[in-house]
């Protein structure tokens, strides 16, 4: 019984830990784009105003989307809102 739990206890340790490496591995500029990807705004417009260019969101959103272990906009916003990442 007591191996059993441990494995148990390891696989729910394991999860907890996977979470919080995306959420903790984005950097100040990527938290500060993550407001605004569930947004109606194309990439272009987040980097008028954030002012950095069109290049950087796009690098930074795709970095995003490793970290978070996503592939989309969309999943982006989803996985930070499980995370507990204030996208307002």
């Amino acid at each position: 019984m007591l191996p059993e739990q441990a494995r148990a206890l390891r696989g729910s340790l394991d999860q907890i830990l996977d979470d919080s490496v995306g959420a903790s591995a984005l950097t100040a500029a990527e938290l500060r784009l993550l407001p605004l990807l569930p947004t109606h705004l194309s990439l272009g417009q987040i980097a008028d105003r954030l002012h950095v260019s069109h290049s950087t969101v796009k690098t930074q959103t795709s970095s995003i989307y490793r970290k978070l272990r996503v592939s989309s906009r969309g999943d982006a916003v989803i996985r930070s809102r499980e995370l507990g990442l204030d996208l307002r």
